[in-house]
């Protein structure tokens, strides 16, 4: 047999292709993508792709045959049923969609913040505050999509200035001393506190001149002189409604020139405490009682007669006498000796602004009788001396309105024309009994606030506000954990 020449076939032809096993026009086929991965792009928008068997550039290598395939959707075994036909599959990362049999999910739209929405900014503590240990302050969550200040057309938080509050412990005549507080702010609230008083006296009082005129019950001579005037009872309901208008005038002006609301000027506490007032009521009264009783017993019995105006002086009595109290104690106690206190420290404050609103008190009384000096110097002391060491006004008061008012228990059956002659004379030292019973009462509210632990200071401005409310970022979707699939710890073993 003669051997063949390479590539000549017996017929002399030229030697034909061995086929391969896939057909000429036959798709080649990838390995299935990464669903987690983006998909890569040959350089040059060919569509070559690499050998078979090798890693894929950009793609993860295939896991081996048999186990779980990370980053591709989880596909049940065999004979298990088809839950994603119509139902939510949720995907790491991104929120819940419908399963439609997409390769590649669809991420989540930036944030895109709705008309009006402006975000919150941070807290920022007070100065002077100390936060109580522990405290950490939430961190400011911004949007994504968002600038960390804001949109500039919207209106932007304002900043709170300094406290208007005391941020450390602070008695009741030293509650204005606060981070908010100015050298000039006293001035302004002792000027207008004044001339808003003086005007409501001017006010009432010359309607009550004007009503006793018209009517006859004096003349314009009664009020040439002071020895010529003739109290009526228009104007001491004047008085009264003037000294009483003193409960606004005084919270107000507190208010205008210091920033503190009005119920900040009854007590430390904020409001003024009726339970404890009513209290040193139940407390004071039988003892002015008392005192009552001593007067008739060496003062005698005033001649009793019932007039026209009985009724009238009753009533005005009963209703606006105490309310005529509480005015002066607002007036002085209240703002006048914490608007001089506010540039003292503790204890000097204290005695200075005692001593110049007891010389207030007296010389508004106008008496000419060393006694009833005395005594108004005395009483002032007190009733500041029970604002001090109750924390407010409302023992002070209680104080003041039962000595005026049991003081007047036989004024609407007398004759009330010389009710405010306070010349010399008019005292005497009978007037030192009074004294004593008012200054026991004053030590018995006094036993009477310690055994009852009345809150005598406190710091409103120090205590920590609510932090504002802040957004905070969406938890995102857990995979549903299906019964074929074993969890992250079994694949890894």
């Amino acid at each position: 047999m003669t051997q063949q020449p390479d590539g000549v076939t017996p017929s002399g032809q030229a030697p034909q292709p061995v086929p391969s096993a896939r057909p000429e026009h036959a798709p080649e086929v990838a390995p299935e993508p990464n669903l987690g991965a983006p998909q890569p792009q040959p350089a040059g928008g060919s569509s070559a792709q690499p050998p078979a068997g090798q890693p894929q550039p950009g793609y993860p290598a295939q896991p081996p045959a048999g186990q779980p395939q990370r980053g591709y959707p989880d596909q049940p075994p065999a004979g298990q049923p088809q839950p994603y036909a119509g139902q939510t599959q949720p995907q790491p990362g991104y929120p819940p969609q419908q399963y439609t049999g997409q390769s590649q999910p669809q991420p989540q739209a930036p944030y895109a913040p709705q008309f009006g929405y402006a975000p919150q900014a941070p807290f920022q503590p007070q100065a002077g505050y100390a936060p109580p240990a522990g405290y950490a302050p939430q961190p400011t969550f911004t949007p994504v999509g968002m600038p960390p200040d804001g949109h500039p057309w919207l209106p932007q938080q304002p900043v709170a200035g300094p406290s208007v509050l005391p941020v450390e412990p602070r008695q009741y005549h030293e509650f204005l001393r606060t981070p908010a507080m100015r050298w000039w702010r006293p001035i302004a609230a002792l000027a207008m506190g004044g001339a808003l008083w003086f005007l409501a006296n001017m006010v009432l009082g010359g309607l009550a001149v004007g009503y006793d005129v018209s009517v006859g019950n004096t003349t314009w001579a009664d009020y040439s002189s002071i020895e010529g005037f003739k109290t009526t009872p228009a104007f001491f309901l004047a008085n009264n409604l003037a000294l009483a208008a003193a409960i606004p005038i005084a919270a107000l002006t507190q208010w205008a020139c210091f920033g503190q609301r009005p119920r900040w000027m009854a007590s430390v506490m904020g409001g003024f405490r009726w339970r404890w007032f009513l209290e040193c009521v139940a407390w004071l009264l039988p003892l002015y009682l008392i005192s009552l009783l001593v007067d008739l017993v060496f003062g005698g019995l005033p001649t009793i007669e019932i007039t026209a105006t009985t009724g009238f002086m009753i009533a005005t009595i009963l209703l606006t006498t105490p309310l005529q109290a509480a005015g002066e104690e607002y007036l002085l106690r209240g703002l006048g000796q914490r608007a001089i206190a506010a540039w003292l420290p503790r204890t000097a404050g204290l005695v200075i602004s005692t001593a110049v609103t007891a010389l207030i008190f007296m010389g508004l009384h106008g008496a000419g009788d060393p006694w009833l000096n005395v005594f108004y110097l005395l009483f002032a002391t007190t009733a500041s001396v029970l604002a001090w060491r109750t924390g407010g006004l409302e023992a002070a008061v209680a104080m003041h309105a039962v000595n005026n008012v049991v003081s007047m228990t036989f004024l609407p059956f007398t004759d009330i024309t010389d009710l405010f002659d306070r010349e010399a004379g008019v005292g005497s030292p009978w007037m030192l009994v009074q004294m004593v019973i008012m200054l026991a009462g004053a030590a018995l509210v006094l036993w009477r606030a310690k055994r009852r632990n009345v809150v005598t200071m406190t710091a409103p401005g120090a205590t920590q506000p609510p932090v504002p409310w802040q957004p905070q970022p969406m938890p995102q979707a857990t995979p549903m954990q299906q019964p074929w699939r074993p969890d992250d710890a079994e694949q890894t073993r």
